[in-house]
């Protein structure tokens, strides 16, 4: 699910390989990868993480790919400024749709100018993931919806930053401070360093001091479901195959009063 700036500068020239810029598109144009699309995965929410909304945005970012010639011999690789909370985003996406392949650039378009990668103006239209009334299909098992993740018969994981967690601190967007009711808790950004995914065994000791196990299923959930994948390729780094996300994440579930919610610090569970 990685690739190195090394080796993208020594497979780029064959031509399977596509850099996709995550990146704002005002970033893009002054300076990216050489042939690199702009694709905005940051920006989208998913109106009701539902059956119906699950399944529109996967025909929204299936459309997407597809309109920027993405798949078979055309493989992606995701980068921001370094690894982040939007290229993993990206490669998530992509997987969910069934496409296979994908890659993010660990250290991002950082870790390529420090290797000594070329730098050029993006060209080309942008594009984004919408949502959409299109049929495709996809993974169903690679995103939760708010049932799911009210029935709690998987650990629930919160990556955000420990004041969003404990309530202390309120995205203006969002109508209610607090967690979801006996979540495990780890920051995504625990996960980096340098700008790069840590190596597998120390995510795995930051997972299991979360009180995660790989032999549970995980719903990763944040603030929009950004950080979320960062959270999910980490554990997938480290050992943790069954985990999905709930994309309509604190945004979703705060603006439903009829959810429960906690405030403070964490819990044991």
């Amino acid at each position: 699910m990685l690739i190195t700036a090394a080796e993208l500068i020594s497979k780029l020239p064959e031509g399977r390989l596509v850099p996709v810029d995550v990146r704002p598109e005002t970033a893009w144009r002054d300076a990216s990868i050489p042939g690199a699309v702009s694709l905005n995965v940051y920006d989208y929410f998913i109106p009701e993480s539902d059956e119906a909304g699950i399944a529109g945005m996967a025909a929204g970012a299936r459309e997407a790919f597809d309109r920027l010639g993405l798949g078979k011999d055309r493989v992606p690789v995701f980068f921001e400024e370094q690894t982040g909370m939007i290229s993993p985003r990206g490669l998530w996406f992509y997987e969910l749709v069934g496409l296979e392949g994908g890659l993010i650039l660990d250290g991002g378009i950082e870790a390529w100018k420090a290797a000594g990668g070329d730098i050029a103006p993006g060209a080309g239209l942008p594009d984004a993931i919408r949502q959409s009334d299109g049929d495709v299909a996809f993974h169903r098992e690679l995103a939760a919806s708010t049932e799911e993740v009210l029935r709690h018969e998987a650990d629930i994981f919160d990556v955000r930053r420990r004041t969003e967690f404990e309530g202390t601190f309120l995205h203006p967007c969002c109508a209610r401070a607090g967690r979801i009711p006996h979540s495990h808790f780890a920051f995504y950004e625990d996960m980096l360093r340098d700008g790069k995914y840590r190596p597998a065994d120390e995510i795995r000791e930051i997972a299991e001091r979360a009180g995660l196990s790989p032999d549970r299923e995980i719903i990763t959930y944040c603030h929009r479901g950004a950080r979320a994948a960062t959270a999910l390729y980490g554990l997938k780094l480290a050992g943790f195959d069954r985990v999905k996300i709930y994309v309509g994440s604190w945004h979703e579930w705060a603006g439903n009063a009829a959810l429960p919610l906690e405030i403070g610090p964490a819990e044991e569970v």
